[in-house]
Order: structure tokens, then C-alpha cells, then sequence
């Protein structure tokens, strides 16, 4: 008995350091790296089919970049600069700013010809960014009522700051939840390691 009771705590107590040791975020990405490995070898194929059906998966930029682009744009066109003018220096402005300047700049060269709503209508189809559409909203607005692009740019980089905030008050009032499953197993991991501690001892003494 006492030979099958050692494997058993010992096993347990693997169970409950795995998630205090961070180890099941390492094995999280083994699964995940198996799985891209088995898509890309044939055996599942989720992106072509995303691609057939039309539902691509949009990129995800932090809300920070979508304001610095916004008050760029905003920037240029109260220096007496055009909408066009403002895209094309913002597209040089954030040639090195990741997946934001890769994807403004591509817009910029193939789209800019055609109209600057078009460019942003080409950022909004590749990211996830709901404050874009609500940036081009204005800017029609202002296209088509003869508001200064300035005053509607303004506008917008107010909105998305509001929405910032509102990010970092929610992840605030999430803190306390996401923090008292590591507290709570912080102080019971090592009284049930004390408390199995003398049961090994003794299995083991017996087992000698």
C-alpha cells in the first residue's frame, strides 16, 4: 500500500506546482506549435478555407498606434496639408511601426490614387480595429459637409484616448479576479505540500 501511496503525492504535487512554475504556458505553446505544424503539412487546413469563405482573420494593433496614426493625420492636415498629403507622410512616418506601417504603407501606394477614404477603408479591412471605422465615418462626414478635416481628426483622437481609458479602468477592476487564483494557491501549495510532507516520510520509512 504504502508503495502505491508515494507515486500518488508525488504525482499530485507535480499536478499543483505545474501551474505555480508557469509550465502549463510552455506546454500551452507545444500544443499550439504541434497544431500550426499539422496545418502546414496538410492534415487540417483552416486558413484556406477562412480565405475561401472570405472570413480572413484581421490583425489586432495596440489602440496607442491607431491614436499616434490619427493625430499624425491630424497633425498634417493643420498645417494646411491635404488629406493625401497627411496619409503619404504618415505612411513614411510609420514605415517601421510593425503591421500598422506595413499595411499603411501598401494602402498608400495602391490606394491613395484613388481617394484617402480608400486607403483607410483598405486599414480597416486588415485589422481589428472598430475606432477606424469611426474615423472614416468622420471624415466623410466632413467630405460631404465642409468640415476641415483638422476639427473631425480632433475629434477622433479624443474618442480613441476615451476609449484607452476605458481599457485601462477595465483592466483595473479585472486585476483583483485574475490575481486571487495565484494568491489563493500561493498560501494552500505549500500547507498541502507540509501536510503530505509527513505521510511521504513516513511511506517511505516503511518502505525501508
Amino acid at each position: 500500500m504504502s508503495g502505491i501511496l508515494v507515486p500518488i503525492v508525488i504525482f499530485c504535487a507535480i499536478l499543483l506546482a505545474i501551474p505555480m512554475t508557469g509550465a502549463d504556458y510552455h506546454l500551452r505553446r507545444i500544443v499550439r506549435f504541434q497544431r500550426r505544424r499539422l496545418s502546414e503539412d496538410g492534415e487540417t487546413s483552416p486558413l484556406p478555407l477562412a480565405g475561401l469563405t472570405g472570413n480572413r482573420k484581421k490583425l489586432q494593433v495596440p489602440l496607442s498606434e491607431i491614436r499616434d496614426l490619427v493625430i499624425s493625420l491630424q497633425l498634417g492636415t493643420s498645417m494646411e496639408s491635404t488629406l493625401t498629403g497627411a496619409l503619404d507622410k504618415a505612411a513614411e512616418q510609420f514605415a517601421d511601426r510593425g503591421v500598422l506601417g506595413e499595411r499603411l504603407r501598401r494602402h498608400v501606394d495602391a490606394r491613395l490614387s484613388i481617394s484617402p477614404e480608400s486607403v483607410i477603408e483598405g486599414l480597416i479591412e486588415d485589422l481589428d480595429c472598430p475606432q477606424l471605422v469611426e474615423v472614416l465615418e468622420r471624415i466623410r462626414m466632413a467630405s460631404e459637409g465642409g468640415l476641415s478635416y483638422n476639427r473631425v481628426l480632433s475629434v477622433s483622437v479624443a474618442s480613441i484616448e476615451e476609449d484607452m481609458r476605458g481599457e485601462i479602468e477595465q483592466a483595473i477592476q479585472r486585476a483583483p479576479t485574475r490575481l486571487t487564483l495565484p494568491m489563493v494557491a500561493g498560501v494552500f501549495f505549500p500547507a498541502i505540500v507540509l501536510g503530505l510532507l509527513p505521510l511521504m516520510i513516513n511511506a517511505v520509512s516503511q518502505m525501508q
